[in-house]
Parts: C-alpha cells; structure tokens; sequence
C-alpha cells in the first residue's frame, strides 16, 4: 500500500501535468480526469467520468481503441503513439499517446493509465515543412526543365554557327589583316566559351533527370592528362605547367568525362592561380589512380570548402570570374558516377590542392 504522503504527491504531480492524464478500465471506461485533460478536451471531469473513452475518438479512428485495449489486456504498453482525438466542440487536436497497464497487488491487469500529449503545434510546423519542401521541389524541377529547353534550343543555332565558321575558315582565298585575324580569333574563343557553357547546362539536365551515362574504355589517363594539359598550355604560354605523372596508368573511365575532370580542374587552376606554378601529379595508388591539380593562387576559405561542389555556387574569393558555378560540380558527379571521389585541400593565400580517386575498373 502507498503512503498517505506518497499518494498526496502522487496526485499533486498529475494534477499540476501539462499532459492529459486519464484512467480507464478494460472497457475503455474512464475512470479518472485531471485538470490538463479538462483544458485540453473541454470536458469535465464530472462530464468525463463513468464515460467511454471513445468520447473523444473521432468516429473514422474507433478501431484505434480496440487495438490499445487488446495491447494493454495482454500487459504490453503504448508508446508515443501519435493520432488525432477530438474536443467537445468539434476542433481535431494531433496528440502522442502513451498507455501503460494498472495492475492490482496480485499483479492482475485491471485498468489502463493514459497520458496524452498535445502535438498540434509540431505537426502543423511538420506539415508546413513538408509543403515548403514540395513547394521547393517544384520549382526545382521546374527550373531544371528550363534549363533543358533553353540549352536544346541554343545548342542547335550554335552548331549551325561552328559549321559556319568552319566553313568560313576554308573558303579559298580568304585573306585577312593582322587586327582582323585577332578579331575571327577573339570570337572563336568567344564561340568556344558559349559552346563550353551550353555543354555544362545540358551536363546539369543529363545528371537530374537520370541519363548521365558513362562509355567506358581503357585507356592510358597519364597519356590523357598531357595531352589535355598541353591545349591549356598552348592557350597559357606564360602560367608555367609542371607535371608529375607516373609513365603509363591504364584504367577503364569513359575517356570524354575524366576528359572533362582533368579540363576543368585544370582551367580552375589557371583560371584563380594568379599566374603562378601548377603542380600536376597522377599516380596508382592500390587499386585507384590519383590525380592533384595544385595551384598557388588566393586559396579557398575554410566556410566555403564544404560547399565548393554544389552546383550554382561560386565563392565570394573566385565570383569575380564569372562562370556559372557549375564546374566542380559536374566535375564531382563524373568522378562519383565513376565509384570515385573529389577533394579539395585549401588555405586562404595559400592556394589549393584538388585530389581525385578513381577506381582503375568499374
């Protein structure tokens, strides 16, 4: 038996919850009703009383009762079970349940103690989320399906264009001054970067919508890295290009995606390297090539390194570029639809080391 204080405290403590607290007999009979679930259900303990719980159960969730009465006949208990019951005045409330067994001195199950906690709040802050997240979603792909168009429809006058001027270039007798052979060279440049941007767009579509397919060959990537690093050099004659690579690395990568890693981590280095050295290193490493593209230009923020890969996003130190923050970030999904990985390692002022893992074999 409880002590005369026990039981006084005991009570104080459920009559002063925030939470509901009620009892009920197998039946579902209530058979207490403390202060909190007057405030919350708007009965009161007189009107509660000698009731069934199913007072307020809406009538669609009735069955809800059957299932916590069947639990706590067997001595098992309800825990956090979240639903709705409903006030006397009609209003739903989201409330988490929780039912544990009474049992008398002998240990038999007699009664059932049910606390029950208003959740309303939470869930409508849950389904305020959930919509901004659909909501978000929505314009997501609403804003990668414009990017899908506007890269198909400009990619088609732009290869009538590179045609043009193809054929523009082999046309017999075309003679041209010195100042207008730089112009034809400034707009080729300019074709090439339009080309380059319209290419990244689509690569951005391709890895949404789920058609970033690889074509896989062996081939030789120490072999592919000069041969890359040796256009940038060719465009760059006075950032000098130093390269450490082992003398043969045979894998199986589709050739024009590692293509497009070695070209943009290259162009980034050139691109925010202040003119300096880049270090250029590929290797075998257990069963990965590894390839650093190292710069000594204005480095990378530690705030900024986490977020270097996503797409759209340019930092504040490389904005001043230009460009549409997509690089590194089709860079990452080459890499990772590979089975490998991309890194940066940077220091403000202290330039930047990006490192990439690939398997040698898919």
């Amino acid at each position: 038996m409880l002590s005369e204080g026990l039981v006084s405290l005991l009570s104080a403590i459920v009559n002063s919850s925030d939470d509901a607290i009620v009892s009920k007999t197998l039946d579902g009979i209530i058979t207490s009703w403390n202060p909190a679930a007057e405030r919350m259900f708007g009965y009161t303990a007189a009107e509660a009383i000698g009731k069934s719980i199913r007072l307020i159960i809406p009538p669609e969730l009735q069955s809800e009762e059957n299932y916590v009465l069947d639990q706590i006949r067997r001595g098992e208990k309800v825990d956090h079970f979240e639903t709705v019951r409903q006030t006397r005045d009609g209003r739903r409330l989201d409330i988490s349940l929780t039912v544990s067994p009474i049992r008398d001195a002998d240990g038999v199950v007699i009664g059932a103690s049910k606390t029950a906690r208003d959740i309303t709040e939470k869930k409508e802050m849950e389904r305020e989320r959930e919509t901004t997240r659909l909501q978000l979603a929505e314009a997501l792909a609403g804003r990668d399906e414009f990017i899908a168009v506007a890269a198909h429809e400009l990619r088609n006058p732009l290869n009538a264009l590179v045609l043009l001027w193809q054929l523009l270039e082999r046309m017999p007798g075309l003679s041209a001054t010195p100042a207008e052979r730089k112009l034809i060279e400034r707009s080729r440049m300019q074709l090439g970067r339009l080309s380059s941007l319209i290419d990244r767009l689509m690569d951005v579509t391709r890895v949404r919508f789920g058609t970033f397919d690889l074509y896989r060959e062996t081939f030789d990537l120490a072999a592919l890295i000069k041969e890359t690093t040796n256009r940038f050099a060719i465009q760059n004659c006075a950032i000098p290009i130093s390269l450490n690579l082992e003398s043969r690395i045979e894998g199986s990568w589709d050739r024009l995606r590692i293509d497009q890693v070695v070209s943009n981590l290259v162009s980034n280095a050139i691109k925010y390297g202040n003119g300096k050295p880049i270090v250029i290193a590929a290797s075998v490493e257990a069963d990965h090539a590894v390839v650093t593209v190292r710069d000594n230009g204005d480095g990378i923020s530690s705030a900024d390194l986490d977020r270097i890969f996503e797409r759209f996003e340019r930092v504040a130190t490389r904005a001043k570029s230009g460009g549409l923050g997509l690089g590194l970030w089709i860079t990452k999904q080459i890499v990772e639809t590979h089975g490998g990985t991309v890194v940066v390692e940077s220091e403000l002022g202290k330039g930047s080391t990006f490192v990439v893992r690939l398997p040698l074999r898919g």
